[in-house]
Order: C-alpha cells, then structure tokens, then sequence
C-alpha cells in the first residue's frame, strides 16, 4: 500500500515523505529540511515582507496555501529534487551614476535559504573574530563606530589606511569559496546546495538569462553571512599582525599608531587580498592622519570629534519619518523601534545638535501626521494623540525636557475645521514679545525639574543621558540629568539602582517616597551636615519670644494667602454667579476680621498663643472653604474640608497636593540648615517633621489649591476607585502641582520659581533666628 504524500505527524509536515532517500544525506542538509526550521525560516521571510522572485509568487500566494508548499518543499529536498528558481535581475541607481545589480529570489527559495543560514550561520560565526561586525548578531554599525572611537581616542591610533575593495560581492571566486567552507565544514549536500545557488543564474526583465561565473548574488538571505566568511582570513591576518581592523562587510578600515606601520599594513593587506582570495582594492586607497577627517559607515571622525554625514542625516530623517506614516497614529511601535535603533547606534557618539535636528525633523512628522488624521476625522480626539505621543522619546536632551512643549504645539495645530475663517479684526500686536518668549521657554526649562514614577513595577536606573524608567525592561522615560532637581516615588512597587542613589545623593536631589493617599514616609538625600548654632536658635527661640512672632506670621500668611486665591476667583465670577459674590463678600469680611485678631494679640505665654492662633485659623478656614464650597458646588460635591482618610474627590484632591508640597518645604528646610522638627507653630512631637508643617501653611493656597480649584473648574476628568484617586488622576494632578511650583513670579521686586520663593522663605527664617535679620515675613501670594 502506497503511504500518504503527507504522513501524519505532530507539527503538521511529513517527516518521512515518499521516495526520499534522507538517510543518505549529511546532517546540516538534513538539518535545513526539518519541518521545525523550514517553518521558522517562513515565519521570518513573512516577517520582513520580502518581496518574490521570477516565479511570480508573492507572500499573500504563498500563505494561503503555506503548510502543503512548506511540505512540498521538504519533499523535494529530501528526495533531491530540489532546485532552485534563478536570481531576477533588477538594477538599483547608485549615488555615482553607475548602478548596482540585485539578484531576488522566488519565495520559495528564500525559505530554504534562510533555513540553511539558520544551520550554518552559528557554525561559522564562532569563527568570525570581533573586528567584523557586519550582518552579526550583537554587532551592527554602532559598535563599529564604538571601536573606532575607542581607538582612535584611547589606542591614540591617529593613522588610517582607508581600504576599498574593488567589486567585491561580484569578485567573489565561486571555488575558492566552497573550498574555504569545505574545509570547515564536513556536509557535502549542504555545501552541494550552496553551490547551486552560487551558480544558478540570473534573469532579467525579458527573460534573458544570464550564466553566473562568480560572486554571489547581493539580495541572497545567505549572501552577507558566505561574504563574512569569504573575508575571515583577512581579518586572522591582520589580528595576527595586530593591524587595527574595523570590518563592517566589505567596508573596512585599519588603524596604526604611525604613519609607516599604516603604510605597510595597505601593503600586506593589498598582497593578501590579491594572492590568497584574488581580490584587489580600488586605486585611490591612501593612508591619512585621522585629524584630516574622514567617514565611515555614514559618521564623519575628525581626530577626536563625531558627527553624521549630510547622507547619513538625510536617511535618518527619512526613517524616522517614514516609521511614523507607518504607525498613523494608530500606535506607536514603529517609531519607537526605529528611534530606539538610532539611540542604540548613534545617540551617545554624536554632538547634541545633530540629534536636535533629527528631533525637528521627527517633530514635524508627528506633527504632519497627526493635524491631517484628526482633520480627516481618522482620530476622534486629541487626548487619543496626546496618549501616543507620550510614548515616544526624542533623542536629544534639549528636546526631551520640552517634550510636553512639543505636544502642545502639535495638539494646537490639530484643527477639525479647515474652512476660511470670517473677517475678524486684526489681533493685538504682542506688548512684550521677549517677555512673552522667556515665559515659554522658563515652562519649557521646568518641566525637565521633577520625576515622578507611578507606574508599579518601574525600574530606575542610570545612563550617560539621564536616568531612565524601566517597566519589564521595557524604557518608558527618561530623565535628563542637565535639569533634574527632584524625584518622586508614588509607588510601593519600585525599585533603584545604586547608581541612581549615588548620584542624587552627590548631586543634591532629593528622592520622596509617598504612599498611594500621597503621605510621604520616606526620603533618601545627601548627607547634610547639621548646622548646630541654627538648631540651637530655634531652641532659643522658644524662649525668647521669637517663636510667637513667627508663629504670628506663619499663620496671618496663610488666611492672606487664602484670601487672595478668594479675590482671585471673585475677579472673574462677579459678573456672572451672583450666589458667589454674596458669599465671598460675606466670608472675606470675617476673613479679614481674623486677620486684625492676630495684630491684637498680646505676646504672652507661647502655648497660649498658639492656642489662639489655632483658633483664629481655624475660624478663618471655615469661612475659606465656605467660599470653595461654593465655587465649585455647580460642578462637583464638597461637603468642607477633611483631612487624613477623606475619601470624596476634593479633599483626596488637596491631601495628595499637599503631600506633594510636603517634599519641597522639607527640602527648602535642610537647604537652609534648619532642624525640620523644632517648629513653632506646631507643637513639637517626637518623630514628626514639625516644622514642614509650619511653612507648609503659607503655601498651600496658592501651591496647591489653585491648581484643584482650576482642575474642577475647567472640567478636567477625574475619577476615584474605592475612596481613593485613580491613577490617572493622581498623575494630572502631579503634573498640575509640579507646574505650579515650577511657575516664575515676582516676589519682592525679584522673579523668580516658586520653589525658589519657598528657598527663599526657608532662609529668611533661618536668617531671623540666627539675628541675621531683624524680623520674618511670610510670603503672601498675588491675585
């Protein structure tokens, strides 16, 4: 009885098919015709969209009947009765005029050398030496560059022999090349196999064939690895003569300490290439200093300088934008590859300015191609945009700390409606233009200051560029170095790697950690040294009456401050929300009644001031929130003001805010050299930062209330899970803050951040215990 053409087996092929004679064939032929590779080696030929061959068949013919091709395939190969379609001619332009001939292969025959290359290519690569990195795994241009830089910068070899072979893919001598591989190899199928490729012919457009009498076909899946072995010999020898090679390919440098040992290795390397492979570089092949300048593999090195040449740029360019007409902003995955390749590559070799053009150019693709799939109604809203955008990284350090600048920008040039506009008047020519311009780039500065991590299971680690934030391995940000001033950890589910602590602590950045309600309870900084004669000011000033009129301070500034976010929001709601402005009018009068309690008080006993004082803040906040309340009772619910465990949308709001806040005034606080338990308001108590609850107070309208008032008054989405704040929502609200913080205003006559007045304030406090100044006053925001 006559088998079955396809016997049943468990990955779907035949592994015993009809008329074989496979017990007869080496292994590594046998190897190439498994059913496991010829699948994998399809699986990666539909993967790189390869293009067919003479045969006419395409990818999408062959996948809709893969498994009995793939099966039929291996009949074939076993029965040895395989052969192959020959090359189709086609010819590339090149940059000279001249053009290049490419040879493609039938799909087929793509599967069955990219299964042989998967069987040969370990073999041979354990013999390849580190001086070649072209077509190798874990090698690739970058590395090459890396080399050279290495040596030309620590080997100070300063002399280059530039070599240039002539022709070599279509030089390459068919025999001496089976030859070479026969001696290493013992699998006289395999390399019959090779042979018959080498010498199958090729076929032009009109169906002329073309016999091939050498070289080996560029557009070959198993051409660059036969082409790395080809060379193999020249790169023993020139090891063996500790000639400084740099192979990539074809292309291939050597690097000498003199300028005659650079002469004498062109002169070995032109004999070897000659009497041993029967090869011969082109005329022109010179020996230069290094410092004359010179390109390879697209970088130009002038002595010890890097830069991309204007080609290599202009490629560049086009990948990137190319990768982001292939994502359409229907996700990112695209461009992020490819701009992770040129980081990996050329990110940490290369000049800033050249990574900040390709920064603007990738820019303006994004930009491009997101304004015409939101005009074209393709993307239904911008927050869909800003989500894709936020996944992708620039390459250089500028561009990267105003990447929120950059998704504005983009966002604002998104507009649905693309009819002429009516005649308007013109608008208003701008007052101050370089006011107008420093104010940009002042937010575009800061928004490099903080990193937060929120992501549970996130990773910070240290690079050349800045630190980076993993999540399973994957880099989701990173952080220059240039302008990082703080680091905030708002997960229990992270972790820090030892370099990242070293170097905050070295320069001076702080690293909170605060649990999900936003309460701090850890922090890693510098060790700073105390200052004893300012901690026992603060002592003395508990004595001596100074504690009371700071207290007297801390307090009248925050009902102040208050008072003015109240004006703020009365500027802009009198005309329109009569039920506000009664409020507000009723509330500020007894606001600024408790006011004028505090200038009344007599300096007595310090625990009964502070008692008073208490109680005149408190009475001041209850006419305060009353004022909130009813600020915001159209759009959301607010009771009044709860502190720890509160669990409506506001007060969750204003908690982690301040918890936020926290983390600066501590940090203010040890910048001055003050003791931050030994308050003055607050009564002292063992274990807890007292005195950051102090200063606290004259910040937290205008550093954090404003920004929750603001959040709830444009409507910006916020969402609570469980009596606690979602993550998305902590995150704008993390943002909001730090912005804030960030933001530059006058205080007295002086502009500068509002961290800095927070400094600022932390300085005078400490200049007026040590008698440096003759009193404290609070800072009192603007409205």
């Amino acid at each position: 009885m006559t088998p079955p053409a396809v016997a049943p087996a468990c990955d779907g092929l035949s592994t015993s098919p009809s008329g074989t004679r496979s017990s007869v064939f080496d292994p590594l032929y046998l190897k190439t015709a498994e059913p496991a590779n010829l699948r994998l080696a399809w699986q990666e030929v539909r993967r790189k969209g390869s293009s067919g061959g003479i045969d006419g068949e395409t990818i999408h013919t062959f996948a809709d009947s893969a498994e009995p091709e793939l099966q039929k395939l291996r009949d074939e190969l076993l029965s040895g009765r395989f052969v192959p379609q020959p090359y189709k001619q086609v010819n590339i332009p090149k940059k000279d005029g001249d053009s290049r001939a490419l040879g493609l292969m039938s799909i087929r025959d793509k599967i069955v050398q990219q299964s042989a290359r998967g069987v040969l290519e370990p073999i041979l690569d354990r013999m390849f030496l580190d001086v070649s990195y072209g077509y190798r795994a874990g090698k690739g241009t970058g590395k090459a560059i890396k080399r050279v830089a290495h040596m030309i910068r620590n080997e100070k070899r300063v002399w280059l022999t530039r070599c240039d072979i002539d022709g070599y893919f279509d030089n390459i001598e068919h025999e001496r090349l089976l030859r070479l591989l026969t001696g290493r190899i013992s699998a006289p199928d395999f390399v019959r196999l090779i042979q018959v490729w080498l010498q199958m012919g090729r076929v032009t457009g009109n169906l002329k064939w073309k016999d091939s009498i050498k070289g080996i076909p560029q557009g070959g899946v198993i051409s660059p690895l036969l082409s790395n072995f080809y060379l193999n010999p020249m790169d023993h020898f020139c090891v063996e003569k500790k000639y400084g090679l740099v192979r990539y390919a074809d292309d291939f440098i050597i690097l000498s300490h003199t300028e005659e040992i650079a002469k004498k290795a062109l002169a070995d390397v032109t004999r070897f290439l000659q009497d041993r492979l029967k090869l011969r570089l082109n005329e022109g092949c010179t020996v230069i200093n290094v410092n004359t300048g010179f390109e390879f593999l697209g970088v130009t090195f002038q002595g010890n300088d890097l830069s991309l040449s204007e080609t290599k740029m202009a490629r560049l360019k086009d990948k990137l934008k190319s990768a982001v007409a292939r994502d359409c902003m229907r996700g990112s995955r695209n461009t992020t590859e490819e701009i992770a390749g040129i980081q990996n590559y050329y990110a940490r070799l290369v000049p800033q300015n050249l990574l900040e053009q390709l920064d603007q150019s990738l820019a303006e693709s994004l930009r491009d191609c997101a304004k015409r799939e939101y005009e074209a109604g393709r993307i239904k809203n911008k927050e869909q945009i800003e989500t894709l955008l936020n996944q992708v990284s620039f390459l250089s350090d500028s561009y990267n700390v105003r990447k929120k600048g950059e998704i504005r920008d983009i966002l604002a040039a998104c507009v649905k409606d693309r009819t002429a506009p009516a005649a308007v008047s013109a608008p208003e020519p701008i007052k101050d233009p370089v006011k107008k311009r420093k104010r940009e780039y002042q937010k575009l500065q800061a928004e490099g200051f903080e990193l937060v991590v929120t992501r549970p299971g996130s990773f910070l680690g240290k690079t050349q560029k800045g630190i980076t934030v993993k999540v399973n391995g994957q880099v989701v940000h990173q952080a220059p170095l240039n302008n990082l001033k703080h680091i905030i950890v708002a997960t229990s589910k992270a972790s820090l790697s030892g370099a990242v602590i070293q170097y905050a602590a070295r320069q001076k950045i702080p690293i909170d950690f605060v649990e999900y309600s936003g309460q701090p309870y850890a922090r890693i900084s510098h060790f700073n040294h105390p200052d004893i004669a300012l901690h026992l000011a603060q002592l003395e000033a508990q004595r001596d009456g100074r504690a009371t009129t700071i207290a007297k301070q801390i307090v009248d500034g925050k009902i102040r401050n208050q008072m003015n976010l109240a004006k703020y929001y009365n500027k802009y709601r009198k005309s329109v929300d009569e039920g506000f402005v009664q409020t507000f009018a009723a509330k500020l009068a007894l606001m600024e009644g408790h006011v004028d309690e505090i200038d009344r008080l007599i300096d007595q006993d310090h625990e009964i001031v502070r008692g008073k004082l208490f109680s005149i803040e408190g009475r001041a906040a209850a006419a305060y929130w009353e004022i909130s309340k009813t600020l915001l009772d159209e759009i959301i619910v607010f009771e009044g003001r709860v502190g720890q465990g509160a669990k409506d949308m506001v007060n969750s709001l204003l908690n982690y805010g301040y918890a936020i806040l926290y983390g600066k005034i501590w940090n203010a606080v040890l910048k001055a050299g003050l003791n931050p338990h030994i308050s003055f308001l607050h009564k002292p108590q063992s274990g807890k930062p007292t005195l950051i609850f102090d200063l606290t107070e004259e910040f937290r309208a205008q550093a954090v209330d404003r920004v929750v008032f603001s959040m709830i008054n444009k409507r910006v989405e916020l969402k609570m899970d469980k009596g606690q704040l979602c993550q998305e929502t902590r995150n704008k609200l993390i943002e909001g803050v730090l912005e804030r913080i960030n933001t530059t205003e006058k205080f007295r006559g002086v502009e500068m951040r509002f961290y800095e007045i927070i400094i600022n304030q932390s300085k005078a406090l400490a200049a007026y215990l040590t008698g440096e100044a003759t009193r404290y006053a609070p800072y009192i925001g603007k409205w």
